[in-house]
């Protein structure tokens, strides 16, 4: 949620979803398959959380592809299928989160999950500095969560554990072990981290 991102789509009924999203509001639910290998899944091959997305652009490529530029609007949940035979189809309500103000353990999540970033961020020579700086500059802690979480070279598997929490407490203490492993790797191949932020971060998110 709340960024925009390319798709590339060349599977059948995916391009059927795309052509039927033009001709209505250009909304469409971007949801990952719980196995990549499945060639046509079925809604229940899907994870009922992802991203209800808005259609800005779309540039068909050779070979049948499309090229679909998505902005990110809402966190969403499928509530039930819908039948249609040319592609999934389903009825996405927009996720509720619990209790979302800044109490003290919040706080602290939010504090060292900034750390955290940074190192990452600052160890990390495929991320430019400017993705921290990006981070810094969001107030709103939910936007703030997904940008990080969209920045860390974790597999979606991974990053679908956030997508299912209704906490937003819960959600950065899952961003926050994400980042944890990744930092532990990195501090594994000889790069120096502050000790005392890596030993809060482990205590943090354990």
């Amino acid at each position: 949620p709340y960024m925009i991102f390319p798709v590339l789509i060349g599977r059948t009924s995916s391009l059927k979803a795309v052509s039927q999203a033009l001709e209505k509001e250009k909304f469409i639910f971007a949801a990952t398959q719980t196995q990549a290998g499945i060639d046509e899944p079925t809604i229940d091959d899907v994870y009922p959380h992802g991203t209800i997305c808005k259609i800005l652009q779309v540039i068909r490529l050779p070979n049948n592809l499309l090229k679909v530029l998505v902005e990110g609007v809402f966190h969403g949940v499928i509530e039930a299928p819908i039948e249609n035979p040319e592609c999934l189809e389903a009825k996405v309500g927009i996720m509720k989160q619990d209790d979302n103000s800044v109490d003290s353990e919040l706080e602290a999540y939010m504090r060292k999950t900034e750390e955290a970033f940074s190192s990452y961020v600052h160890t990390n020579k495929h991320l430019p500095p400017e993705i921290f700086s990006a981070f810094e500059n969001i107030e709103d802690p939910l936007r703030k969560l997904f940008y990080a979480a969209a920045n860390i070279d974790k597999n979606v598997h991974a990053k679908q554990e956030i997508l299912q929490q209704t906490s937003l407490n819960m959600q950065y203490k899952q961003l926050l072990g994400m980042l944890k492993d990744e930092l532990e790797v990195v501090f594994e191949n000889g790069v120096l981290l502050r000790n005392q932020t890596f030993e809060e971060i482990r205590q943090l998110a354990a």
